[in-house]
Protein backbone atom coordinates (compact mmCIF):
# COMPACT_ATOMS: atom_id res chain seq x y z
CA UNK A 1 0.00 0.00 0.00
CA UNK A 2 1.44 3.60 -0.86
CA UNK A 3 2.85 5.00 2.49
CA UNK A 4 0.72 7.95 2.13
CA UNK A 5 -2.32 6.69 1.69
CA UNK A 6 -2.14 4.49 4.34
CA UNK A 7 -0.93 7.40 6.80
CA UNK A 8 -4.45 8.57 5.72
CA UNK A 9 -6.54 5.52 6.67
CA UNK A 10 -4.98 6.03 10.24
CA UNK A 11 -5.74 9.56 10.56
CA UNK A 12 -8.57 8.82 9.14
CA UNK A 13 -9.10 5.85 12.45
CA UNK A 14 -7.83 8.53 14.70
CA UNK A 15 -10.09 11.16 13.81
CA UNK A 16 -13.16 8.34 14.01
CA UNK A 17 -12.30 7.91 17.42
CA UNK A 18 -12.13 11.24 18.79
CA UNK A 19 -15.87 11.87 17.50
CA UNK A 20 -18.01 11.17 20.57
CA UNK A 21 -21.09 10.46 18.31
CA UNK A 22 -21.04 7.29 17.02
CA UNK A 23 -19.40 7.13 13.52
CA UNK A 24 -18.80 4.94 10.50
CA UNK A 25 -17.60 5.54 7.03
CA UNK A 26 -19.12 3.18 4.02
CA UNK A 27 -17.46 3.14 0.85
CA UNK A 28 -18.87 3.08 -2.36
CA UNK A 29 -19.27 -0.56 -2.06
CA UNK A 30 -21.45 0.25 1.01
CA UNK A 31 -18.92 -1.77 3.15
CA UNK A 32 -18.02 -0.58 6.46
CA UNK A 33 -14.41 0.88 6.15
CA UNK A 34 -14.34 2.89 9.49
CA UNK A 35 -15.94 2.33 12.44
CA UNK A 36 -15.41 4.06 15.93
CA UNK A 37 -16.28 2.56 19.38
CA UNK A 38 -19.24 4.86 20.49
CA UNK A 39 -20.97 3.11 17.35
CA UNK A 40 -20.38 -0.47 18.73
CA UNK A 41 -23.11 -1.00 20.88
CA UNK A 42 -25.35 -0.28 17.93
CA UNK A 43 -24.58 -3.10 16.10
CA UNK A 44 -25.01 -6.78 16.07
CA UNK A 45 -21.26 -7.89 15.33
CA UNK A 46 -18.18 -7.37 16.67
CA UNK A 47 -16.47 -4.48 15.72
CA UNK A 48 -12.89 -6.39 13.96
CA UNK A 49 -15.72 -8.96 12.05
CA UNK A 50 -17.95 -5.48 10.61
CA UNK A 51 -14.55 -4.10 8.89
CA UNK A 52 -14.58 -4.75 5.17
CA UNK A 53 -18.67 -6.31 5.98
CA UNK A 54 -21.43 -4.82 3.97
CA UNK A 55 -23.82 -2.67 6.09
CA UNK A 56 -26.79 -4.83 4.83
CA UNK A 57 -25.01 -8.22 5.86
CA UNK A 58 -23.92 -6.08 9.40
CA UNK A 59 -27.52 -4.81 9.94
CA UNK A 60 -29.50 -7.38 7.78
CA UNK A 61 -33.17 -5.54 9.32
CA UNK A 62 -32.64 -2.09 7.59
CA UNK A 63 -32.30 -3.81 3.95
CA UNK A 64 -35.25 -2.44 1.45
CA UNK A 65 -36.36 -0.55 4.23
CA UNK A 66 -36.77 3.71 4.21
CA UNK A 67 -33.51 4.20 5.62
CA UNK A 68 -31.93 2.15 2.96
CA UNK A 69 -33.47 4.24 0.17
CA UNK A 70 -32.68 7.44 1.90
CA UNK A 71 -28.90 6.15 1.87
CA UNK A 72 -29.12 5.40 -1.37
CA UNK A 73 -30.21 8.75 -2.56
CA UNK A 74 -27.85 10.87 -0.16
CA UNK A 75 -25.24 8.97 -2.24
CA UNK A 76 -26.69 9.85 -5.51
CA UNK A 77 -27.50 13.34 -4.86
CA UNK A 78 -24.03 14.25 -3.11
CA UNK A 79 -26.17 16.20 -0.68
CA UNK A 80 -25.37 16.00 3.13
CA UNK A 81 -28.59 15.32 5.24
CA UNK A 82 -30.09 15.31 8.60
CA UNK A 83 -32.76 12.58 9.49
CA UNK A 84 -35.15 10.80 12.56
CA UNK A 85 -35.83 7.24 12.80
CA UNK A 86 -36.32 4.26 15.28
CA UNK A 87 -33.94 1.77 15.47
CA UNK A 88 -35.26 -1.48 14.54
CA UNK A 89 -32.52 -3.22 16.66
CA UNK A 90 -32.91 -1.14 19.84
CA UNK A 91 -36.21 0.63 19.50
CA UNK A 92 -34.62 3.80 20.43
CA UNK A 93 -35.09 6.80 18.52
CA UNK A 94 -31.86 7.86 16.60
CA UNK A 95 -30.68 11.26 14.86
CA UNK A 96 -28.66 10.51 11.48
CA UNK A 97 -26.54 12.62 9.79
CA UNK A 98 -24.93 11.87 6.50
CA UNK A 99 -22.17 13.74 4.56
CA UNK A 100 -21.41 11.87 1.36
CA UNK A 101 -18.66 11.92 -1.13
CA UNK A 102 -17.22 10.43 -4.17
CA UNK A 103 -15.67 7.12 -2.25
CA UNK A 104 -19.03 7.04 -0.23
CA UNK A 105 -20.98 7.76 3.13
CA UNK A 106 -19.69 9.46 6.42
CA UNK A 107 -23.10 8.58 9.34
CA UNK A 108 -23.21 9.78 12.06
CA UNK A 109 -25.87 8.67 14.38
CA UNK A 110 -27.00 9.45 18.33
CA UNK A 111 -29.37 8.38 20.96
CA UNK A 112 -32.59 11.26 21.20
CA UNK A 113 -34.85 8.69 22.95
CA UNK A 114 -35.11 11.19 26.16
CA UNK A 115 -35.49 14.07 24.08
CA UNK A 116 -38.05 12.70 21.80
CA UNK A 117 -39.61 11.54 24.80
CA UNK A 118 -39.38 15.31 26.78
CA UNK A 119 -40.80 17.27 23.23
CA UNK A 120 -43.69 14.68 23.88
CA UNK A 121 -44.28 15.46 27.58
CA UNK A 122 -43.62 19.07 26.74
CA UNK A 123 -46.12 18.80 24.12
CA UNK A 124 -49.31 16.70 26.28
CA UNK A 125 -48.63 19.28 28.64
CA UNK A 126 -49.08 22.45 26.23
CA UNK A 127 -52.36 20.28 25.60
CA UNK A 128 -53.58 19.93 28.74
CA UNK A 129 -53.11 23.90 30.00
CA UNK A 130 -54.84 24.86 26.71
CA UNK A 131 -57.88 22.54 27.42
CA UNK A 132 -57.90 23.76 31.24
CA UNK A 133 -57.38 27.41 30.10
CA UNK A 134 -60.76 27.16 27.69
CA UNK A 135 -62.44 25.29 30.63
CA UNK A 136 -61.69 27.77 32.58
CA UNK A 137 -62.92 30.55 30.59
CA UNK A 138 -66.31 28.60 30.21
CA UNK A 139 -66.69 27.43 33.83
CA UNK A 140 -68.19 30.48 35.10
CA UNK A 141 -70.67 30.81 31.84
CA UNK A 142 -71.40 27.69 32.48
CA UNK A 143 -71.94 27.36 36.00
CA UNK A 144 -74.57 30.13 36.62
CA UNK A 145 -76.95 28.90 34.55
CA UNK A 146 -76.47 25.29 35.98
CA UNK A 147 -76.64 26.80 39.57
CA UNK A 148 -80.57 28.15 38.43
CA UNK A 149 -81.32 24.75 36.98
CA UNK A 150 -80.20 22.84 39.87
CA UNK A 151 -82.41 25.48 41.95
CA UNK A 152 -85.27 25.19 40.20
CA UNK A 153 -84.60 21.59 39.64
CA UNK A 154 -84.82 20.87 43.46
CA UNK A 155 -87.97 23.35 44.36
CA UNK A 156 -89.58 20.98 41.99
CA UNK A 157 -88.90 17.72 43.63
CA UNK A 158 -90.35 19.06 46.92
CA UNK A 159 -93.47 20.48 45.20
CA UNK A 160 -96.68 17.84 46.53
CA UNK A 161 -98.45 18.04 43.40
CA UNK A 162 -95.10 16.84 41.34
CA UNK A 163 -94.46 13.98 44.11
CA UNK A 164 -94.96 11.28 41.08
CA UNK A 165 -91.59 12.45 39.59
CA UNK A 166 -89.53 13.04 42.26
CA UNK A 167 -87.53 10.46 41.08
CA UNK A 168 -86.64 12.05 37.52
CA UNK A 169 -85.74 15.06 39.07
CA UNK A 170 -83.51 13.92 41.11
CA UNK A 171 -81.91 12.03 38.73
CA UNK A 172 -81.96 15.40 36.63
CA UNK A 173 -79.98 17.05 39.99
CA UNK A 174 -77.33 13.94 39.86
CA UNK A 175 -76.87 14.65 36.38
CA UNK A 176 -76.61 18.94 36.93
CA UNK A 177 -73.58 17.71 39.38
CA UNK A 178 -72.03 15.63 37.33
CA UNK A 179 -71.42 18.66 34.95
CA UNK A 180 -70.17 20.48 38.22
CA UNK A 181 -67.28 17.53 38.77
CA UNK A 182 -66.69 17.55 34.88
CA UNK A 183 -65.90 21.70 35.45
CA UNK A 184 -63.76 21.24 38.52
CA UNK A 185 -61.67 18.49 37.00
CA UNK A 186 -61.10 20.36 34.26
CA UNK A 187 -60.03 22.97 36.51
CA UNK A 188 -57.60 20.90 37.93
CA UNK A 189 -55.75 20.04 35.02
CA UNK A 190 -56.09 23.90 34.35
CA UNK A 191 -53.03 24.49 37.30
CA UNK A 192 -49.81 25.02 36.73
CA UNK A 193 -48.85 25.33 40.50
CA UNK A 194 -49.89 23.24 43.60
CA UNK A 195 -51.98 24.72 46.31
CA UNK A 196 -49.48 23.90 49.26
CA UNK A 197 -46.02 22.79 49.17
CA UNK A 198 -44.73 21.08 52.14
CA UNK A 199 -41.84 18.37 52.39
CA UNK A 200 -44.29 15.20 53.32
CA UNK A 201 -42.99 11.53 53.66
CA UNK A 202 -45.16 9.70 50.95
CA UNK A 203 -45.31 6.55 53.00
CA UNK A 204 -47.05 8.51 55.75
CA UNK A 205 -49.46 10.07 52.85
CA UNK A 206 -50.31 6.39 51.89
CA UNK A 207 -51.28 5.01 55.01
CA UNK A 208 -53.27 7.83 55.67
CA UNK A 209 -55.55 7.10 52.47
CA UNK A 210 -54.99 3.59 52.93
CA UNK A 211 -58.11 2.05 54.81
CA UNK A 212 -60.20 4.26 52.03
CA UNK A 213 -58.60 2.33 49.54
CA UNK A 214 -58.68 -1.09 51.43
CA UNK A 215 -62.50 -0.53 52.23
CA UNK A 216 -63.51 -0.05 48.80
CA UNK A 217 -61.35 -3.44 47.26
CA UNK A 218 -63.12 -5.78 50.56
CA UNK A 219 -66.38 -5.07 49.33
CA UNK A 220 -65.66 -6.22 45.92
CA UNK A 221 -63.48 -9.57 46.84
CA UNK A 222 -60.30 -7.49 45.88
CA UNK A 223 -56.64 -6.39 47.93
CA UNK A 224 -54.63 -3.67 48.31
CA UNK A 225 -51.08 -4.34 49.44
CA UNK A 226 -48.56 -2.02 50.56
CA UNK A 227 -45.38 -2.76 50.09
CA UNK A 228 -43.56 0.48 50.98
CA UNK A 229 -39.79 0.83 51.77
CA UNK A 230 -37.43 3.30 53.50
CA UNK A 231 -37.65 6.72 51.52
CA UNK A 232 -36.92 10.40 51.94
CA UNK A 233 -39.20 13.58 52.63
CA UNK A 234 -40.35 14.86 49.33
CA UNK A 235 -41.64 18.25 48.50
CA UNK A 236 -45.29 18.15 47.37
CA UNK A 237 -48.47 19.60 47.65
CA UNK A 238 -50.61 16.69 50.39
CA UNK A 239 -54.22 16.94 49.06
CA UNK A 240 -52.77 16.33 45.42
CA UNK A 241 -50.89 13.86 46.46
CA UNK A 242 -53.58 11.88 47.95
CA UNK A 243 -55.56 12.82 44.90
CA UNK A 244 -53.39 11.17 42.68
CA UNK A 245 -53.03 7.95 44.39
CA UNK A 246 -57.15 7.77 44.85
CA UNK A 247 -57.17 7.96 41.19
CA UNK A 248 -54.51 5.77 40.28
CA UNK A 249 -55.57 2.89 42.17
CA UNK A 250 -59.48 3.28 41.91
CA UNK A 251 -58.50 2.69 38.16
CA UNK A 252 -56.93 -0.04 39.10
CA UNK A 253 -59.40 -1.84 41.02
CA UNK A 254 -61.83 -0.74 38.40
CA UNK A 255 -59.75 -2.75 35.96
CA UNK A 256 -59.34 -5.98 37.76
CA UNK A 257 -61.77 -9.18 38.32
CA UNK A 258 -62.86 -10.69 42.33
CA UNK A 259 -59.58 -11.84 43.65
CA UNK A 260 -57.22 -9.89 42.15
CA UNK A 261 -54.54 -7.58 44.44
CA UNK A 262 -53.38 -4.00 43.54
CA UNK A 263 -49.95 -3.02 44.81
CA UNK A 264 -48.51 0.24 46.27
CA UNK A 265 -44.90 0.10 46.44
CA UNK A 266 -42.37 3.20 47.66
CA UNK A 267 -38.89 3.10 46.75
CA UNK A 268 -35.84 5.51 46.40
CA UNK A 269 -33.90 4.85 43.10
CA UNK A 270 -31.47 7.33 41.79
CA UNK A 271 -31.77 9.73 44.00
CA UNK A 272 -35.38 9.72 43.48
CA UNK A 273 -38.46 8.54 45.53
CA UNK A 274 -40.85 6.28 43.09
CA UNK A 275 -44.13 5.48 43.59
CA UNK A 276 -45.37 2.25 42.06
CA UNK A 277 -49.35 1.28 41.39
CA UNK A 278 -48.90 -2.29 40.17
CA UNK A 279 -52.32 -4.13 39.31
CA UNK A 280 -53.52 -7.31 37.91
CA UNK A 281 -55.60 -6.13 35.97
CA UNK A 282 -56.50 -6.58 32.19
CA UNK A 283 -54.49 -3.91 30.26
CA UNK A 284 -54.33 -1.17 28.49
CA UNK A 285 -55.87 -1.89 25.45
CA UNK A 286 -52.66 -1.23 22.72
CA UNK A 287 -54.54 1.05 20.51
CA UNK A 288 -54.92 3.46 24.02
CA UNK A 289 -51.20 3.19 25.04
CA UNK A 290 -50.09 6.37 23.74
CA UNK A 291 -53.73 7.88 24.58
CA UNK A 292 -54.30 7.81 27.88
CA UNK A 293 -53.11 10.95 29.32
CA UNK A 294 -55.61 13.08 26.81
CA UNK A 295 -58.59 13.81 27.73
CA UNK A 296 -61.96 12.01 27.76
CA UNK A 297 -60.11 8.93 26.29
CA UNK A 298 -61.54 5.99 28.59
CA UNK A 299 -62.54 2.30 28.49
CA UNK A 300 -64.42 2.49 31.35
CA UNK A 301 -68.41 2.92 30.12
CA UNK A 302 -69.88 5.51 32.56
CA UNK A 303 -65.76 7.28 32.88
CA UNK A 304 -65.32 10.68 31.79
CA UNK A 305 -61.35 10.31 30.81
CA UNK A 306 -59.79 12.61 33.18
CA UNK A 307 -58.59 10.67 36.03
CA UNK A 308 -55.47 10.04 34.69
CA UNK A 309 -54.86 13.39 32.69
CA UNK A 310 -55.28 15.20 36.26
CA UNK A 311 -52.78 12.46 37.68
CA UNK A 312 -49.99 13.79 35.09
CA UNK A 313 -50.75 17.38 35.49
CA UNK A 314 -50.72 16.74 39.46
CA UNK A 315 -47.11 14.83 38.67
CA UNK A 316 -46.31 17.85 36.27
CA UNK A 317 -46.74 20.63 39.41
CA UNK A 318 -45.16 18.55 42.11
CA UNK A 319 -41.83 17.75 40.09
CA UNK A 320 -42.58 14.17 39.00
CA UNK A 321 -42.50 12.19 35.82
CA UNK A 322 -44.99 9.43 35.12
CA UNK A 323 -44.23 6.58 33.30
CA UNK A 324 -46.19 3.66 32.76
CA UNK A 325 -46.21 -0.30 31.31
CA UNK A 326 -48.99 -2.73 30.39
CA UNK A 327 -49.93 -6.13 29.26
CA UNK A 328 -53.06 -8.24 29.55
CA UNK A 329 -51.35 -9.36 32.82
CA UNK A 330 -51.54 -6.05 34.17
CA UNK A 331 -50.62 -2.22 34.44
CA UNK A 332 -47.64 -0.63 36.53
CA UNK A 333 -47.63 3.56 36.82
CA UNK A 334 -44.78 4.61 38.04
CA UNK A 335 -44.15 8.39 39.78
CA UNK A 336 -41.26 9.76 40.10
CA UNK A 337 -40.24 12.74 42.20
CA UNK A 338 -37.87 14.64 42.26
CA UNK A 339 -36.23 15.48 45.73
Amino acid sequence: MNPAKFKYKIDMVQVLESISEASFFLNSDWEIEFINKAAEPFLVENNKDLIGMSIWEALPKYKDTPTHEKLLQIYENQKPATFEMIGLYNKNWLEVKVFPNSTGLFVMFSDITDRKKSEKQKQHYEKLKVIGEMAAGVAHEVRNPMTSVKGFLQLMAQNESLIDHKSIFNLMIDEVNRVNDIITEFLDIAKDKPEKLEYSNLNTLIEIIYPLLDSRALKEGKSVILKLGSISNINVDKNEIRQLLLNLVNNSLDAMDYGKSVYIITTEENGKVLLSIQDEGCGIPPELMDDIATPFITTKDEGTGLGVPICFSIANRNNAKIDYNSSSAGTTFNIRFSQ
